[in-house]
């Protein structure tokens, strides 16, 4: 399970999940529904040398339950030093269907 935390600051929520060692573009998506917001990771890692191999990977899946729908284009999320962050703003009014959140590097 993704450790999280959500706040509600200042008319937004703010979800943050530790997610260390993840590249942001590749290993997670974020999926809106309605109220509901989804964070999804998954990990693969390799490392060989002559006598040992290691592999390490992983999935992950959250999902949490807003007071409110989601707006179309009110979500953001940045992933900083193994944190992803997302931010949601409350909707002016209700949002539809399934939308993907597009995830930057914070450099």
């Amino acid at each position: 399970m993704i450790p999280i935390e959500v706040t509600d600051d200042d008319g937004k929520y703010v979800l943050r999940a530790e997610l260390p060692g993840m590249d942001p573009e590749k290993d997670i998506r974020i999926t809106v529904e309605g109220d509901t917001l989804t964070v999804r990771a998954e990990h693969t890692e390799s490392k060989e040398d002559k006598r040992h191999s290691e592999f390490r990977y992983g999935s992950f899946e959250r999902s949490v339950r807003l007071p409110f729908p989601i707006p179309d284009e009110g979500p953001e999320a940045e992933y900083r030093d193994g944190i992803l962050t997302v931010t949601v703003p409350r909707a002016a009014e209700e949002a539809p269907a399934t939308r993907t959140v597009q995830v930057r590097r914070a450099d």
